[in-house]
């Protein structure tokens, strides 16, 4: 089926996808690295085109925004969480500083948030979606829960509550640092 290197038909692609897509990793992918889970394989390849098709609706519905998913995704969590510091809406986003920072700054730029003293912390910046900022993120929204639904419409209640909670159980993997090695652990000699 697959051979390292080597260059693959179309019917071999279409082969490959069905038995990927039946829990069925090629020895070879396992061969490669000793002891491997197929499972572990098959998270890291499902994850990864999630990551990409996820990223690309996304692109494609934000287009006429002019917004950048980091926009959207700030607005969209004070939106539903209030005002929050810079450093508790990394808590939710995970991107460098500097990456919010310019976030921040393009939102504020364009009206869609402002900054406040923290009533809390002297030193401290609260930053809040503006009446313009909750209108564009409201709309945004509604078109993001109409794509999740119409893409997810042939899936049950039951279905969508599964595919939920494994999502959830993936980042919460990943959030808690409980990240297991792909090769077993090493034997000392």
């Amino acid at each position: 089926m697959l051979k390292a290197g080597g260059d693959m038909k179309t019917s071999d692609l279409i082969e490959l996808e069905a038995s990927l897509r039946h829990g069925k990793v090629p020895e070879e992918w396992t061969d490669s690295v000793e002891g491997v889970d197929p499972n572990i394989m098959l998270i890291i390849m499902w994850a990864g085109r999630l990551s990409r098709r996820v990223d690309a609706q996304y692109q494609e519905s934000l287009r006429d925004s002019g917004l950048k998913y980091s926009d959207y995704s700030v607005l969209s969590i004070l939106r539903f969480s209030g005002a929050m510091s810079p450093k508790q809406l990394n808590t939710y986003l995970v991107i460098t500083s500097g990456g919010l920072t310019k976030t921040i700054q393009r939102l504020e730029k364009r009206g869609y948030v402002k900054r406040q003293p923290d009533p809390d912390d002297g030193r401290g910046t609260l930053i809040s979606p503006t009446i313009k900022g909750e209108k564009v993120v409201l709309e945004l929204l509604k078109d993001d829960v109409s794509s999740y639904h119409n893409l997810l419409a042939d899936r049950t209640d039951a279905d969508r509550a599964r595919i939920a909670l494994a999502l959830r159980d993936l980042l919460d993997a990943f959030e808690q640092g409980d990240r297991p090695s792909l090769l077993p652990p090493k034997k000392c000699e």
